[in-house]
């Protein structure tokens, strides 16, 4: 595939680098030996790189660490983008080219711990996994990975856990307020107008009564409109065809949109605000109290113009090469056959809150006390509007693929798909699922509550000996989820609802539709419709699954032990502990007589209640033995837990019997699930995902400027929570609690798709990073330096073929690689600091992985599909005014998605479902601080 060769590339460029790297290091070690430097102060860039060296050195546990050197100086504009640089870490970039998701180590982003200042955090999705992008790097000091688990690190990942930490107004010396103004221009290098966006950010900081009182305060404001283009379809076609020039072709191939075409222009405005604030006190080195308060609001709106339907042969006027149609033209029956003008508005309204008052203070000569109060809570409010429009006549379709790219369309009334009196929003026939219903358009969305209180208390106690510290707690941690979801079908007021509809006033031609050269008349659904639009709410198996509630209370007591002694000659240091995490769980969700066939009043009574209880024990240990010359070796040793998707834990369940036969033979049904029971449902019986780890890691340090890196991590999951369907049910408790009668066939033996606690795997890989300053070879390379990763990762696990379904879909054959897992991830940063300029270029790689994506399929669940291998470059460049009246004063340009990388969806045999382009963006900020 495209994305194979282009990975072959970078990991040949990375490897020569990295091997310059190896060198260099080696090199600098006798190069400062010879000279004696005069100390020199290093800030910017640099200063980050050597923060987070630090970090990386000092911490027991395995970890990848970022640091801002300044207020609001971490090189991207949300905490998701500078996480996706750190060795072993990668992103899931949405279709408009950002990053959202963190995967670590191959795992998916339901796997990671999401920390703020080391406190649970909820999430705007239906899963666990937070959505990083909220987080401004203007409000973040810092984030931490940890890789390896450690007693007192609570609610932790499996694969990792992502701790992002705010200001401490305390850790700087003095007064700073700081301020910076941003212009973006996205969408560069498409064939859609280029969008625009501004940034603004005001931060304050200080310290008052000796340094005993410090405050933070930070204010970000975003906002900004993208274009891209999509092209998709419906798999690739095989038609017959009249050649051009005279005669026939049989079995003629045309790929990818054949069947039906799939293609589109979107638009994407984005709206963010986010503020922090933090009070900070300490009179003494015995107590020391901080209240934080984080708050982000997101408003996004896409609107999509699509054109879609359906397509079959014969084609006339055809130019076949190598058995595809190059060239042809298609007949397009009348409405509702014909090509459907599909207008599409999606809002997504996210507000987050998070409240933490921590406490420390000495009660006792070497005894200490934290105690810890948290509150967060996270919504999102989504709807998709849908409408469907077209012209009433039947018409031709003519395509042209000779130029690459997208193909060229040209229609037989061209004209009047943008003419008001011509194109109508229309009933699409057969849409709806109930017959006599007519359907215009379609309304669905959830709404997502998500609130986690908590409240932690350690205590600390210093000792002499190999035991220095030790550290025992207890934590209560109460989380509570609701998706409530809403859907109908839209349709006339006037009338059983078919009647077309006038397009609404403000309506307005979108060109060009997914490059392809068709230009359709559109407008913009709104929740409020349109003149003479209403919605008639419907209910299936698949509607009634998205509303749940959950409810987790998770008590957890931990004791852990620093260590520091001598193994042998070898000074090691680290911590052993264990947790016993007790966790009391329950879903609520509907449960109803109900399949995938369409009513229209909810058949269930009301929300069922159901859950579990179930207790772990946790141990961990992390060593690290010091060889000497920076040279350090680490070894970690635990069991790791991630508790199921909040989906997966709903206690919804539909059932029914199939009472449609879809096959006779001689007049006989030979359908094998006619007349059988058909069901599916969550499970919040299910326990977490649970695994063994074993990590080894060989690091060399060279100072805090300067380090390499091996590790290689081992996995060993004993549970893994998939979706299964058992062919061989019984249903007779289900029938008796939803009072069904026994099905035609005689017997409650039936068909039922759940998730379930499945058999587990291996997952082990390798990693090898190196990050150093050129100026350890020569001075004459004084500000040059460079960091690099690779890691290569794999697993046994084998999971059922879920690509493209729902969580009540019945299961099929064959298997899918692991959700978030690329075999191969790769990333290098070259970069320039001195006499005030900076500058640097990045470019991350990764390799193709299964991928949650939401808003695919009716409904908007999540699911998992495959997405194609990429690489995405960014740049920098900047000059900050070191002296003068203009002191504080800087400048800088970046540019992001620089290779205008496309986003791809694939089919399981590799062929591409859809695409969108993003193209690059660039971005001007003028800054200054105080």
């Amino acid at each position: 595939m495209k994305s194979s060769s282009g990975g072959r590339d970078l990991f040949k460029v990375n490897a020569i680098t990295a091997g310059c790297l190896v060198a260099l290091m080696a090199g600098g070690v006798q190069a400062q030996e010879a000279q004696k430097l005069d100390t020199v102060v290093v800030t910017g860039i640099r200063k980050g790189i050597e923060d987070a060296i630090s970090v990386k050195k000092n911490k027991d546990s395995i970890v990848e660490a970022i640091s801002a050197e300044d207020i609001g100086k971490l090189p991207d504009t949300t905490i998701a983008e500078a996480l996706a640089r750190l060795p072993g870490v990668t992103t899931q970039r949405t279709r408009d080219g950002k990053a959202s998701t963190i995967s670590i180590r191959g795992l998916g982003p339901d796997f990671n711990g999401y920390l703020l200042n080391g406190r649970e955090q909820t999430s705007t999705g239906d899963s666990r996994a937070a959505d990083l992008s909220v987080y401004p790097a203007e409000l973040i000091a810092g984030a931490t990975v940890y890789k390896t688990g450690d007693a007192a690190l609570l609610t932790a990942g499996l694969a990792g856990t992502i701790d992002n930490r705010l200001i401490d107004p305390l850790a700087f010396k003095n007064r700073v307020i700081a301020g910076a103004v941003e212009k973006t221009e996205s969408g560069r290098g498409l064939e859609v107008p280029k969008g625009t966006g501004n940034r603004y950010s005001l931060s304050y900081i200080d310290q008052f009564a000796d340094r005993k009182i410090g405050v933070a305060l930070g204010f970000v404001r975003a906002d900004g409109t993208a274009f891209q283009q999509t092209r998709g379809g419906w798999g690739t076609g095989t038609v017959d065809a009249t050649l051009a020039g005279g005669g026939t072709a049989t079995g003629v191939k045309i790929p990818d949109w054949g069947n039906g075409v799939d293609f589109k222009n979107r638009r994407v405005e984005d709206e963010r605000t986010g503020v922090a604030a933090i009070l900070s006190y300490k009179p003494s080195k015995e107590f020391h109290t901080q209240l934080d308060v984080f708050y982000a609001k997101i408003d996004n709106f896409a609107k999509e113009a699509r054109i879609q339907g359906g397509l079959s042969g014969p084609i006339t006027n055809a130019t076949v090469q190598g058995g595809e149609a190059i060239k042809g033209t298609f007949q397009l029956g009348a409405s509702p056959n014909g090509l459907i003008n599909r207008h599409e508005s999606i809002f997504q309204d996210d507000t987050l809150k998070s409240i933490g008052w921590k406490s420390k203070f000495m009660f006792a000569p070497d005894w200490a006390a934290t105690v810890d109060l948290n509150h967060n809570s996270a919504e999102r409010i989504e709807r998709n509007i849908e409408a469907y429009g077209g012209i009433l006549a039947a018409d031709t379709l003519t395509f042209d693929r000779s130029g690459g790219g997208a193909p060229q369309f040209t229609l037989g009334r061209k004209a009047e798909y943008t003419n008001p009196s011509s194109v109508f929003i229309r009933d699409q026939s057969g849409w709806s699922g109930v017959n006599g219903l007519p359907q215009a358009g379609y309304s669905k969305g959830p709404t997502i509550k998500d609130k986690v209180k908590g409240l932690r208390v350690d205590v600390d106690h210093s000792m002499e000996g190999a035991f220095t510290n030790l550290q025992f707690g207890l934590a209560l941690n109460k989380r509570t989820k609701d998706r409530i979801t809403d859907e109908g079908v839209i349709a006339s007021v006037a009338g059983n609802g078919g009647q077309p509809f006038a397009y609404p006033a403000g309506s307005y031609v979108e060109a060009n539709i997914g490059g392809t050269g068709f230009d359709m008349l559109t407008f913009d659904p709104r929740e409020t419709l349109w003149e003479g639009a209403r919605i008639i709410r419907k209910f299936n198996d698949d509607i009634l699954s998205k509303t749940w509630g959950i409810e987790e209370k998770v008590t957890t007591a931990f004791v852990k032990a620093d260590l520091e002694t001598e193994l042998g000659s070898i000074p090691v240091r680290g911590n052993m502990g264990v947790q016993l995490v007790n966790t009391d769980q329950s879903s609520t969700g509907y449960r109803a007589n109900i399949g995938s066939g369409v009513v229209l009043t909810n058949p269930a009574i009301g929300l069922s209640k159901d859950g579990k209880k179930y207790t772990d024990l946790l141990p961990s240990m992390n060593l690290s033995g010091d060889l000497g010359s920076g040279n350090v070796l680490r070894f970690a040793l635990g069991q790791q837990i991630a508790r199921a998707t909040l989906t997966d834990l709903r206690n919804s369940a539909a059932i029914s019997e199939d009472k449609e036969c879809g096959a006779t033979q001689g007049g006989v049904c030979t359908d094998p699930t006619y007349g059988r029971f058909i069901g599916s449902a969550g499970n919040p019986h299910l326990k977490p995902f649970k695994a063994w780890a074993l990590d080894l890691s060989y690091e060399k340090y060279f100072g805090t400027k300067a380090y390499m890196s091996a590790a290689v991590f081992y996995k060993k999951l004993d549970s893994y929570i998939t979706t299964s369907t058992n062919l061989s049910y019984d249903f007779t408790r289900e029938a008796q609690a939803l009072n069904l009668q026994r099905p035609l066939s005689g017997s409650y033996t039936g068909i039922f798709t759940s998730t379930v606690n499945g058999d587990g795997g291996r997952l082990s890989g390798f990693e090898i990073a190196a990050s150093a300053p050129f100026s350890m070879i020569s001075s004459w390379l004084d500000g040059f330096g460079a960091n690099f990763s690779y890691s290569d990762t794999s697993s046994s696990v084998k999971l059922p073929n879920l690509l493209g379904l729902n969580p009540n879909q019945q299961v099929p054959a064959g298997n899918m690689p692991l959700p978030g897992l690329s075999k191969k991830n790769a990333k290098i940063t070259l970069y320039f600091e001195r006499w005030g300029f900076s500058a640097f270029v990045a470019k991350n790689y990764r390799s193709d992985y299964v991928g949650s994506v939401a808003n695919d399929a009716i409904g908007g669940y999540p699911t998992p599909r495959l997405i194609d291998g990429s690489s995405w470059v960014s740049a920098q460049v900047g000059y900050e005014f070191q002296d003068g009246p203009a002191k504080g004063l800087a400048i800088r340009v970046e540019g992001n998605n620089l290779n205008k990388p496309v986003y791809r969806q694939l089919r399981a045999d590799g062929s591409v479902e859809n695409e969108n382009k993003t193209g690059a963006d660039l971005i001007l900020k003028l800054s200054y601080k105080l």
